[in-house]
């Protein structure tokens, strides 16, 4: 799934319009707001919009945030768009990025691409093993994280944790714009 999240700033006077995925292949209590993409400035800080611009410069808003995030204008989304987007999201993190992780490895094997799947897999395990013990605790570490993904990879079980996650957001009734797997 993906959107265009608008991030309240100035106590709700203005807003940051943020492109995001959130992937349904895995259980989630909340819609994610993965691999984030927000409009940003010249000076590469957040463009916060106030309604006064968003009344007079919409358009150029628009077509900065196109040319800054084509993703979001992109129909249907490629596997490759949304590899790309988890893969910077992963490479720039400040955090521990488990759940994007677990999403890479599941959009690359839902989209048949094995090799890609081990390699990210092995990839994502010494990551994770090089993370604060702290960190680790939070998805089990490296050999748990990487038993949870490999029982997870089963195509009906996805398939019918994606329907259930469509239902339990309510999602079901809209157009699936399909995820163009290459």
């Amino acid at each position: 799934m993906s959107g265009i999240y608008l991030k309240a700033v100035y106590g709700g006077e203005g807003y940051v319009p943020v492109f995001h995925t959130h992937s349904l292949m895995t259980p989630f209590p909340v819609v994610s707001l993965t691999a984030p993409v927000a409009l940003t400035n010249s000076k590469g800080a957040e463009d916060s919009i106030r309604f006064v611009r968003h009344t007079n410069e919409l358009n150029t808003i628009i077509s900065n945030f196109r040319i800054q995030c084509p993703a979001a204008f992109t129909q249907p989304l490629t596997c490759t768009i949304v590899e790309q987007l988890y893969n910077s999201t992963i490479a720039n993190a400040i955090d521990y990025p488990v759940q994007t992780m677990t999403d890479a490895v599941l959009l690359s094997l839902w989209c048949n691409k094995k090799e890609q799947a081990e390699a990210q897999i092995q990839s994502y395990r010494s990551i994770i093993a090089s993370w604060p013990a702290a960190a680790q605790k939070r998805c089990g570490g490296a050999d748990r994280w990487e038993a949870d993904i490999r029982s997870q990879w089963n195509r009906e079980q996805i398939t019918n944790t994606i329907q259930t996650e469509l239902t339990r957001f309510k999602l079901d009734h809209l157009q699936d714009m399909l995820l163009a797997c290459e």
